[in-house]
């Protein structure tokens, strides 16, 4: 470290010891007389990274994000003002404490979508503020993850982000050995299509418990069932204030959205035709009723938004996994980063589909990033460790070169379809957002906005309006306008943020008089 700005995309791959490097290059900034802001991805994690960061350098080191308390928050800002702590490890807003004389800022597992800010206003990219604040401080600013994001490999490439990777792990550790499973063909042979778990991912579990070993299963979606479907007419059940199917829960026998919070209870019949329900899909609860069955003296412990809402309850659950308590660690999706723990020897991915076919050009990329990410978490210390990738389809470009742990292919693969379709990162794109509670008002003003852009400069292309792919969420009804401006042109990005003030102003959400808000995202992570 130079004591200067300096932009890095440091890619390393899962287990490489990326954590060791952040603390080092800690150590150096410290040497000359300089604070260091690790940002992290997850809530989940800070317990475990902030540990590593205590272990050397003790109470100089202090944790932010958004589960502490206001008085929390309030005593640790004030300790901060007096120079009191030298390292800040935390969440996305940890980028806007007040430190002093930062050297060194870190954002880790940078291609993660909660470091966007999407609601309330400000809605701010941590990674971007990282970048801006870095070179405000003259910080040396490291964008860094085993997956980076479309974005950030290709600045790397064009040259606006410096490179470096890592492309071993630590020490003796070793690459898992990836298997795939066709859940279409394993669903014939047993003559049974609600398998949830395949013979050789349960065979694989079997042997781990025989051994001592630990096991890690991702199933990104929390809850029993994601649908509830009469097996007469085929009547779903929804959401009365959104556009969303409902999830039981089979822990408190409650439907529940996910989106607003509602509950209700499961009705006895189907108020359309009369008849039963059938439940569809499998969520972590499922997973677990259906571990307990075959392995009836598991050591397990569930971990998703429903078994972690109570304060410490993140750190309480790695904990017991880290201390051996607990032979298998069942989650979403935030089980799937960061966390290493050298006796895991498997890894089972439930089903690897979840998200694939989401319409939001990310679908993909996401779907890559995250079954790459988990397969990760296997054999990280001296034991070998396995994967076992569970699909219904098995030749999809990101599930085939996830299982392959082939980066580079990928990657390949994604910014050419971009580029074919301009999507970033050749180009800028902003979503405008209205909704309100009538449909046909929050459409007729979408329809006006885009005759009032009908004049817009040469070179930015209007999508839309069209309702959201979620229609309908807290009772509002939402219709969105994609905006898209080519990087390849002089003076583009310019004239794109010129437009967008002109016609939205600063898009922070305030409500017309008709009803009807209206929000504008620059760089969306997400066109759900």
């Amino acid at each position: 470290m130079k004591g200067e700005y300096g932009a890095f995309l440091f890619h390393g791959v899962t287990g490489s010891g990326k954590t060791e490097v952040y603390i080092h290059l800690a150590q150096q900034a410290e040497n000359l007389g300089k604070t260091s802001i690790i940002l992290l991805p997850e809530i989940s994690l800070t317990p475990q990274i902030a540990g590593r960061f205590c272990s050397v350098f003790g109470d100089r080191v202090a944790i932010w994000h958004s589960r502490m308390t206001e008085a929390e928050r309030g005593w640790t800002w004030r300790q901060i003002c007096e120079g009191k702590y030298s390292i800040i490890v935390g969440a996305r807003s940890a980028i806007f404490t007040p430190l002093k004389n930062v050297g060194l800022i870190v954002v880790d597992e940078e291609q993660e979508s909660s470091f966007k800010q999407e609601s309330p206003a400000p809605r701010y990219h941590a990674r971007d503020v990282a970048l801006m604040r870095g070179k405000l401080s003259g910080a040396a600013t490291l964008l860094a993850g085993a997956t980076p994001s479309m974005e950030s490999f290709y600045n790397q490439a064009m040259g606006k982000l410096s490179y470096l990777r890592l492309t071993s792990r630590f020490g003796k550790a070793l690459y898992p050995q990836v298997h795939v499973v066709d859940m279409n063909r394993e669903r014939e042979v047993r003559e049974d299509y609600s398998v949830t778990l395949s013979r050789l991912l349960s065979e694989k579990i079997a042997e781990r418990l025989d051994n001592r070993e630990q096991v890690i299963l991702l199933q990104n979606r929390r809850g029993f069932a994601p649908v509830v479907i009469c097996r007469e007419c085929g009547e779903t059940e929804m959401c009365n204030h959104c556009e969303i199917a409902l999830t039981f829960h089979k822990s408190d026998s409650l439907l529940r959205c996910h989106y607003c919070g509602a509950n209700r209870s499961v009705p006895a019949c189907c108020q359309k035709c009369g008849g039963k329900f059938r439940l569809g899909g499998t969520g972590t609860q499922k997973v677990e009723e259906v571990l307990v069955r075959k392995f009836p003296n598991i050591r397990y412990v569930r971990m998703d938004l429903d078994t972690t809402r109570r304060k410490g309850k993140y750190a309480e659950i790695l904990n017991r996994f880290g201390n051996g308590e607990v032979d298998v660690l069942l989650g979403t999706q935030m089980i799937a980063k960061g966390l290493d723990f050298p006796n895991v020897t498997l890894v089972g991915v439930v089903n690897a589909d979840t998200g694939l076919f989401l319409p939001d050009f990310r679908a993909g990329e996401r779907t890559f990033q995250l079954i790459y990410q988990v397969a990760g978490r296997s054999g990280r210390g001296d034991k070998p460790g396995e994967a076992v990738i569970q699909t219904s389809n098995p030749d999809d470009a990101a599930i085939k070169s996830a299982s392959q742990l082939d980066f580079d292919s990928y990657y390949n693969i994604c910014l050419n379809e971009r580029k074919e379709l301009m999507y970033p990162p050749f180009s800028w794109i902003s979503r405008v957002e209205l909704s309100g509670g009538d449909r046909d008002k929050v459409q007729s003003r979408a329809d006006r906005l885009v005759m009032r852009m009908k004049d817009r400069p040469k070179g930015i292309e209007v999508i839309g309006p069209a309702p959201c792919p979620l229609e309908r969420i807290r009772g509002q009804f939402r219709y969105q306008i994609l905006l898209k401006s080519p990087k390849n042109k002089d003076r583009n990005g310019e004239k794109f943020h010129t437009f967008l003030r002109e016609h939205f102003g600063d898009g922070s959400g305030r409500q017309t008089k008709s009803g009807i808000k209206m929000t504008v995202d620059i760089d969306p992570v997400s066109l759900l």
